[in-house]
């Protein structure tokens, strides 16, 4: 998963150590003090486990990144390749449960409910986010559409399946030529299975959120979904 803007050229290590001991402290070193947290051997380098390092990050990410990292964490790869994600929503919420009155509990208790099994971008999750604080319908994550023989057509980002609308967010690699020509081709099958499709891109998620959503609503009243 991308790391948030904010930090792209922030190259700082974060190390931490036993309560027991000093802060780490070092040129180019941000410290912390390590609890109880499992750990594990990744490149012959002891890190913290993937939930507990997610319970660590909610003093620094917001509530939003907190929600991108879980759908990462539940889902990882495996829509795509079968690929056992790295923990489970049950194991996030056990993890939660036991830090009651540490750093960031406050910010997790509001992630939590918000993560979803299925998205396989921050901004898959940036966009979700935005339609169901909207107050529209909350669309499936990565939806597997099928024909009527059972066939796959596509997996879309999100979806309305009920009422056959999807949401493709497109990234700046759908600008390559062969991308934008299986963009073409993937769109007509959908399209041919009854569905309408919604593009979103990076500005509209910047710079017109609110237009965004009500092309969105527009969308979902033609198929009487909404008002």
């Amino acid at each position: 998963m991308p790391l948030p803007a904010r930090w792209e050229r922030d190259n700082r290590l974060h190390v931490a150590a036993p309560t027991t001991s000093g802060y780490p402290r070092a040129a180019g070193v941000i410290g912390h003090h390590l609890d109880d947290a499992v750990l594990v051997e990744i490149a012959g380098v002891r890190v913290t486990a993937p939930v507990a390092t997610w319970c660590d990050l909610a003093g620094l990410l917001t509530v939003d990144e907190l929600v991108a990292a879980g759908d990462f964490l539940i889902t990882g790869t495996e829509p795509y390749d079968g690929v056992t994600p790295l923990a489970s929503h049950e194991q996030l919420a056990r993890a939660v449960s036991s830090r009651i009155g540490r750093r960031g509990i406050r910010r997790l208790r509001q992630a939590l409910p918000l993560i979803r099994y299925g998205s396989l971008s921050p901004k898959e999750t940036e966009l979700r986010l935005l339609i169901v604080r909207a107050g529209l319908p909350e669309p499936v994550p990565n939806y597997v559409l099928r024909d009527g023989r059972g066939v796959f057509v596509a997996m879309i980002d999100l979806a309305f399946a009920e009422w056959k609308v999807g949401i493709e967010y497109q990234s700046d690699l759908h600008r390559e030529r062969a991308q934008f020509r299986r963009d073409i081709g993937r769109r007509e099958r959908i399209e041919d299975e009854g569905w309408s499709v919604i593009y979103v891109s990076a500005d509209d998620l910047r710079g017109s959120p609110r237009q965004t959503i009500d092309r969105i609503r527009r969308r979902l009243a033609g198929r009487r979904v909404v008002e």
